[in-house]
């Protein structure tokens, strides 16, 4: 893969393949710590300029934006104007003191790490968004507040057992939009329909009518397809999705 084009490894990292971005990372990073150098104040916020320039770059490109040809330009461009914006907010800043900078931490993550990892802040963000208010809500109260769900009950008017369902249909829902933001869009028109359910798809969400149409589809299209691939593989990270209620007959 290191040999192909800027233009391939772009197209590449639009249809899904992170490895591709991974390339441009290794081929683009050393000329962008150089350029961070120029316009950073410290060693430290020059790697946080780098890491942020490639997780922007990253995020514009899995939305189907971003540079088409060339990454270094684009990415050199969006490491400027962080590199402004943050001279500007610091110029409203004022410091009493410095600190001495500390010395490389061989601890540290690497990186490519950081930026896969803001880009995955990013997408949880964004699938976060996409929630109706009454999942965002018990999600915050008891994921990130870890409220009891008794105490949560009230406030929703429904029983604690029902502000239980209902946070497991949330985290569910969650998961799914997570997903379906890795998608990218795609300029065919037949492609649409089928991308904007992939991430339900992919967590067995869909009735089997709908479900066949997209496999169908993803049968026939090699984009759609790689595109499928790759979701598979992410959702594999995922804990899987609920099992449908087993119905026993009556005696």
């Amino acid at each position: 893969m290191t040999e192909l084009t800027d233009t391939a490894l772009l197209d590449a990292v639009r249809a899904g393949d992170l490895t591709a971005y991974g390339v441009l990372f290794e081929r683009h990073a050393d000329p962008a710590r150089q350029f961070a150098r120029r316009w950073a104040g410290s060693a430290a916020e020059a790697h946080e300029l780098v890491a942020e320039g490639f997780a922007r770059v990253l995020a514009a490109l899995r939305a189907g934006a971003g540079p088409r040809e060339h990454l270094r330009p684009y990415l050199l461009v969006t490491m400027r104007h962080l590199a402004i914006t943050w001279r500007r907010t610091r110029a409203r800043v004022e410091l009493y003191g410095t600190t001495p900078e500390a010395g490389p931490d061989v601890t540290a993550p690497r990186l490519d790490e950081i930026v896969l990892r803001r880009w995955n802040t990013q997408l949880a963000r964004s699938a976060f968004q996409r929630l109706p208010p009454r999942w965002r809500l018990v999600l915050w109260h008891t994921e990130i507040e870890s409220a009891p769900a008794v105490d949560l009950a009230s406030t929703l008017g429904i029983s604690p057992n029902g502000v239980a369902a209902l946070a497991k249909r949330a985290r569910e829902g969650l998961r799914k939009a997570y997903l379906q933001e890795q998608v990218p869009e795609s300029g065919e028109l037949g492609c649409r329909a089928p991308r904007h359910q992939m991430g339900t798809w992919i967590r067995g969400g869909l009735s089997c009518h709908r479900a066949q149409r997209i496999e169908d589809h993803v049968a026939g299209c090699a984009d759609c397809r790689t595109v499928a691939t790759r979701l598979a593989e992410s959702n594999g990270e995922l804990t899987p999705p609920p099992k449908p209620p087993r119905h026993t007959r009556s005696r």
